[in-house]
């Protein structure tokens, strides 16, 4: 499919899309981190598919989840959405 269909939409939805160690590199914090808030905070992000190689999860809910936490502070989650 092209980018104007289906095909399109869910290619454009799934850049989003990333395991603990995408997430990690992406809020620049240990890849085991994740698993960590995972297990110890009830309120973390649910994932949005568990695979048999592992979960994965939006990333931006991720990012969002740490901010409003006070994990990753306003102004780094602006620098790693840029990147």
């Amino acid at each position: 499919m092209d980018e104007t269909g289906e095909g399109g939409a869910l290619r454009s939805m799934a850049v989003h899309l990333a395991g603990p160690a995408e997430i990690a590199e992406h809020l620049g914090i240990r890849p085991n981190t994740i698993n960590q808030w995972k297990v110890r905070h009830s309120d973390f992000p649910t994932p949005v598919r568990k695979l048999r190689s592992g979960e994965i999860w939006d990333i931006r809910e991720v990012q969002a989840w740490a901010v409003h936490t006070g994990r990753l502070d306003a102004a780094s989650a602006g620098a790693t959405a840029a990147t």
